[in-house]
Order: C-alpha cells, then sequence, then structure tokens
C-alpha cells in the first residue's frame, strides 16, 4: 500500500483535544482520517453519526466546569461577541444542519 500525506486546515485547539482523546483510545489521527476516508469511499457517504456533536448537559457537568462554562459566556458577552438570533440560526444550519 502506498501512502500520500494530507495536509489539511484546522483548529488547533481542536486538533489538541481530539488527539488527546485518541491518545486516550489508543488510536491516531492518521487512523481515524484513514477510517473516515474509507467509509466515504466505500459506502459513498458520510457516516451518519458524525453529526451534531452532543451538547454539553449541565447533569454531567462538575460544579468547576459548569461555573467554567458560565465565566466563559459572560466574557464573550463583556467583550460584544454576541450574535443576533438570526445569525446564530444560520450558524448553527451551516455548522450542524439545525434547521429553525
Amino acid at each position: 500500500m502506498s501512502t500520500a500525506v494530507l495536509e489539511i486546515e484546522v483548529d488547533a485547539d481542536l486538533k489538541e483535544r481530539a488527539e488527546v482523546v485518541f491518545e486516550e483510545l489508543g488510536t491516531s489521527t492518521s487512523r481515524i482520517v484513514n477510517l473516515l476516508l474509507n467509509h466515504v469511499a466505500v459506502l459513498k457517504k458520510i457516516p451518519e453519526n458524525l453529526g451534531v456533536p452532543p451538547v454539553p448537559c449541565v447533569d454531567d457537568m462538575t460544579e468547576d466546569e459548569f461555573d467554567a462554562m458560565i465565566d466563559e459566556a459572560m466574557e464573550s458577552v463583556k467583550s460584544g461577541r454576541t450574535v443576533s438570533a438570526e445569525e446564530l440560526r444560520e450558524e448553527m444550519s451551516e455548522q450542524y444542519g439545525f434547521n429553525f
């Protein structure tokens, strides 16, 4: 089997967080990308379970995690990083396929 180098741009923080999980699972980014590409090539579709990532549930968070989430949201508001409801609908539709 010959190999090819695939160069893609991803969010650096996302890459780092995913690599931590892959290491915990005993696999690698390369292996996961190969699995995805093989699935798409064979079945000619994107796996259905790659849809919307799960929304954090307050019930599953520690108090510190919840506080950090609230602090981050408050900092966003204070710094003016807000969007209108319509902009949010459009972004959610584009990124996750939500249709409101």
